[in-house]
């Protein structure tokens, strides 16, 4: 008996094992959601917060971690860039470009990370806003986006977000409504059966990719099938405010 009951308190000692300790000791479950909210209510505030917290964790020792928290510290300022219009054009510049020192940063930590690289795409895509900046930016949108594509072509927000690009670039340059929507159409696709690939990964976009593949078809004056993609939207994340409160007033509008 007292065998047994040391054996007990032994294993009792022993460190619980990873996946076990997976929830507890994941620091960007709370992260994404709070940065999730923090858009949907249009509290930028709350953002500025998540990045807060997350300037320790990009100093910590652990290459995973740092690397997410420099990921999810550029997606939150990517975020505050486009998703909040109270913030003035100033400001927005000013998160822009902190976004991508992030995610500089994130692939400078993993060579191979091709989120990160995705997202870098699209950032240097945003500031290409005109001719000189274009002739700036553009390639390096092109090639971080190539980077994303060549190292995870199956990945919905790379998906996504390449698609993004070809809706906004001009047709000189790769710019395309009609690839655009197959780009969308794709990544939705996608995100059906996509399974992250580990605990500390992005989740976003599953909803969202909807409501850009409405944008394509609005842009192509595909109105019906627009209103498909945008009730699709609503039915992946039901009360989603970007598509209840703009996107389908706005179709409203044109389609009258």
């Amino acid at each position: 008996m007292k065998y047994l009951t040391t054996l007990f308190f032994c294993l009792l000692l022993l460190p619980m094992p990873q996946q076990a300790m997976g929830q507890e000791s994941n620091p960007f479950i709370e992260i994404r959601q709070s940065i999730e909210t923090a858009v949907d209510s249009l509290e930028p505030e709350r953002l500025i917060e998540v990045n807060t917290k997350l300037q320790s964790l990009s100093q910590t020792a652990d290459s995973e971690v740092k690397k997410y928290a420099y990921y999810y510290r550029g997606y939150s300022n990517y975020r505050l860039q486009n998703s909040f219009p109270q913030i003035d054009e100033d400001q927005q510049e000013k998160y822009l470009d902190q976004a991508v020192a992030m995610f500089e940063k994130a692939v400078e930590v993993d060579p191979k990370f091709a989120e990160a690289y995705a997202m870098l795409g699209s950032c240097y895509g945003m500031k290409a806003s005109g001719f000189f900046s274009g002739m700036k930016y553009g390639p390096k949108s092109d090639n971080a986006m190539s980077k994303a594509r060549e190292l995870a072509p199956d990945n919905p927000r790379v998906v996504m977000l390449d698609a993004i690009g070809k809706l906004y670039k001009p047709s000189m340059f790769g710019g395309s409504t009609e690839g655009a929507i197959d780009g969308f159409t794709r990544a939705a696709e996608l995100f059906e059966d996509w399974q992250a690939p580990n605990r500390y990964a992005p989740r976003w976009g599953n909803a969202e990719v909807y409501a850009w593949l409405g944008q394509g078809y609005v842009q192509a004056e595909k109105y019906d099938e627009a209103r498909t993609a945008y009730r699709k939207a609503l039915d992946v994340k039901p009360g989603y405010p970007w598509v209840q409160n703009v996107l389908l007033p706005k179709l409203k509008e044109k389609s009258e």
